[in-house]
């Protein structure tokens, strides 16, 4: 019988992205079981994969150096020491099966050898000739089973392996799936993976987040205020805050699928620190509280006010898996005082954050490549698009254009320069800030050909984005397939 994969776990051990691996899938026509694949097919799409690599790992460490505070993941790579050997021993388990089949299917070759020696000394001609042939093909399959390397079985080792650092955890009723890797809760695995499930104060007090435990088994993690009744413990619930995953987990569990879904929110943040981008423009890291964090979907926007009550809409600059630590970028124009008022304040100040809201949002689940338009002040929902996109690993592609005065060698032109290199699905070209919406159009044409076949997402000025789509869909861009957020500056 096939050993069956998940999609997400397929994808892993072959070192590509969810998307490719499905993009890889339809060309070959293979066939798929509820959203798993055969480890046969698997090797079959990617006959060359390195068993002893994991790019993937790699390249997400990479990407979660690059954008996300590295003091929270300095020394969570590895399980805490009670899960790791909880995973040893499950992996125990698994090998004494392994080996006692194997015993078995020794013991019974044995046997039919045995057998097939005293049929050998029979006295019809023939049969002695026949069982000779089977006893000679016996042992040439023994001995290529002895000294030849067996692909799959190499892929059964490598995933035992990933299993020590990374579990799966998948949700009903979406159907989503994701890893809880290192000293991860199911709450902050979740987040990371780009999902929505439900939460308040993700500190064990509130109990927003609970979920059931449908297969599996998870351990806590950390104590927690909120009391689950007799019952509900009886019936596998927990706190996905609150504990880790030891083995692959099936839970049920609530998720916001649209932004209609979200509460509204209102939460008094701390600036965490400012960064320059280049003369006038600022990157802001503001950080909420430990028990409160942000809610929202990639490409949404929040109102900020500050101490001084000026307030102004913002767009998030930061991916929705970590609603603590928000990004926004900020410019200044001449008379603006809430911007003058903001980086003249600095550290420490108090600001009130409202939202979420906006529909600017990425169509997660869509097979078509996406291409991401970011025109002067759109890089801000573009870049929480981009690391949201990044996080649920399911694109098959993504293009970046970027139209602004902003060098290379800027923080924000590094980080889209750490994109393309560190993704094999992503390109990134950064346009003049002259070029016309025709002229990037033109480009966009060239490097993503049919633009029917792909999902378009535009920030840029009103009017810019007017001129833009219209010549889009003169060049066969689907309207249903365009998302655009207009912003107030080039």
């Amino acid at each position: 019988m096939s050993q069956l994969l998940t999609l997400s776990r397929a994808a892993r051990l072959a070192g590509v992205s969810r998307g490719e691996l499905q993009k890889q899938i339809r060309k070959l026509a293979l066939e798929t079981f509820e959203g798993q694949i055969a480890v046969e097919d698997l090797l079959r799409a990617y006959p060359d994969v390195d068993i002893d690599y994991d790019p993937v790992l790699e390249r997400v460490a990479r990407i979660k150096a690059n954008t996300r505070p590295k003091s929270r993941y300095t020394d969570h790579w590895m399980p805490e020491a009670d899960v790791l050997m909880a995973r040893l021993h499950d992996f125990q388990h698994v090998l004494t099966r392994t080996k006692s089949t194997l015993n078995g299917m020794e013991e019974l070759l044995a046997e039919v050898t045995e057998q097939l020696q005293s049929m050998a000394d029979a006295d019809d001609q023939e049969l002695r000739a026949g069982v000779a042939r089977l006893g000679e093909r016996l042992q040439h399959s023994l001995e290529k089973a002895r000294t030849t390397t067996d692909r799959k079985a190499e892929l059964f080792a490598k995933d035992a392996m990933l299993r020590f650092i990374a579990v799966s955890a998948r949700l009903v009723p979406s159907g989503h799936e994701f890893f809880v890797e290192g000293k991860d809760s199911l709450l902050e695995a979740a987040l990371r993976a780009g999902l929505h499930l439900d939460y308040g104060c993700s500190s064990g007090n509130c109990g927003s987040c609970k979920v059931r435990v449908l297969q599996g088994r998870v351990s806590k993690i950390r104590e927690h205020d909120y009391v689950l009744s007799a019952r509900e413990r009886e019936e596998g619930y927990c706190l996905a805050c609150s504990n880790t995953a030891i083995s692959d987990v099936l839970l049920e569990a609530t998720e916001a699928m649209t932004a209609a879904d979200l509460p509204h929110q209102e939460i008094r943040c701390l600036m965490h620190k400012t960064e320059t981008v280049t003369e006038g423009l600022s990157l802001l890291h503001v950080q909420t509280p430990r028990t409160k964090t942000l809610r929202f979907m990639a490409g949404q926007r929040v109102n900020m006010t500050s101490e001084d009550g000026q307030h102004r809409e913002l767009a998030v600059a930061s991916c929705p898996c970590d609603g603590r630590n928000l990004q926004f970028l900020v410019r200044k124009r001449p008379g603006d005082g809430f911007v003058d008022g903001l980086l003249a304040r600095g550290k420490g100040q108090t600001l009130l954050i409202e939202g979420p809201k906006g529909d600017f949002l990425l169509e997660e689940e869509a097979p078509e490549p996406a291409i991401f338009v970011a025109v002067g002040d759109g890089f801000a929902p573009i870049k929480s698009l981009i690391e949201h996109a990044i996080a649920i690993d399911n694109a098959i592609g993504m293009h970046l254009f970027r139209v602004d005065t902003v060098p290379h060698g800027s923080l924000l032109g590094n980080l889209c320069r750490a994109w393309d290199d560190a993704l094999d699905n992503f390109v990134y070209r950064r346009l003049e800030p002259d070029a016309s919406p025709v002229d990037v159009l033109k480009a966009v044409a060239e490097s993503c050909g049919d633009l029917a076949k792909s999902r378009l997402y535009v920030a840029a000025p009103a009017g810019w984005i007017d001129a833009f789509v219209a010549a889009a869909l003169e060049q066969g861009a689907l309207e249903e397939y365009i998302r655009v957020n207009p912003v107030t500056s080039h």
